[in-house]
């Protein structure tokens, strides 16, 4: 046997050494981009913005919840506030201005001593001479501390009595809140009373005698 033969027949015997199975070549080429996480990185579009983005946008949220609140307040007034009460409940918002005290009213007599003389009790009387003015309508003025005009009223029909002719009166809408006050018929000068006596009523003056 030649040498080229003794050569051909080891190659045929003596197969190549095993390297390993190569793996099957894929159908597509593989992607370097990791599969979509839910909830991940690159899930949700916030958590791509960066931290400062994220700062900035939550105090526009909170500035914008807040103007809104202000202006929703503005426009209802401050009565649309609730007050809370000693007990902690919301209570009942009042008006912005205090009440103001009502007017009052009060009431009297003048008598003219000695006037209307022979006339019977209960019968109609009127001043005379000096006190002519003195009579049915007669002006009786309520000034105050001041000196101001504060309420007008005038003598009613004039009575006789035993102690002379007595003459009612009655003064509507008296301001309050003055330390005094004067009451005055015609200019026969005044009589200072406070204001819880003016409410009380029941005021006397007597002329003459």
């Amino acid at each position: 046997m030649s040498e080229s033969e003794q050569s051909t027949e080891v190659s045929a015997q003596d197969p190549l050494p095993s390297i390993g199975q190569i793996p099957p070549v894929p159908e597509s080429a593989p992607s370097n981009v990791p599969p979509e996480i839910p909830g991940s990185a690159h899930g949700s579009r916030w958590t791509r913005l960066s931290r400062t983005a994220l700062l900035f946008l939550g105090i526009g949220t909170g500035a914008t919840a807040v103007g809104i609140c202000w202006v929703s307040l503005s426009l209802l007034g401050p009565d649309a506030a609730p007050t809370k009460s000693g007990g902690g409940r919301p209570a009942v918002a009042t008006s912005g201005a205090s009440r103001v005290p009502a007017p009052f009213e009060t009431d009297g007599t003048l008598t003219l001593a000695e006037v209307g003389a022979g006339l019977e009790t209960g019968e109609v009387c009127s001043g005379t001479g000096g006190y002519s003015d003195i009579d049915l309508g007669t002006q009786v003025n309520v000034s105050d501390a001041d000196g101001t005009l504060v309420a007008v009223g005038s003598l009613g029909l004039g009575e006789k009595t035993e102690a002379g002719c007595v003459f009612p009166f009655t003064v509507d809408d008296i301001a309050p809140g003055s330390k005094f006050y004067t009451v005055e018929v015609s200019h026969r000068g005044g009589l200072t009373q406070t204001e819880a006596a003016l409410r009380a009523g029941g005021l006397e003056f007597t002329l003459g005698g």
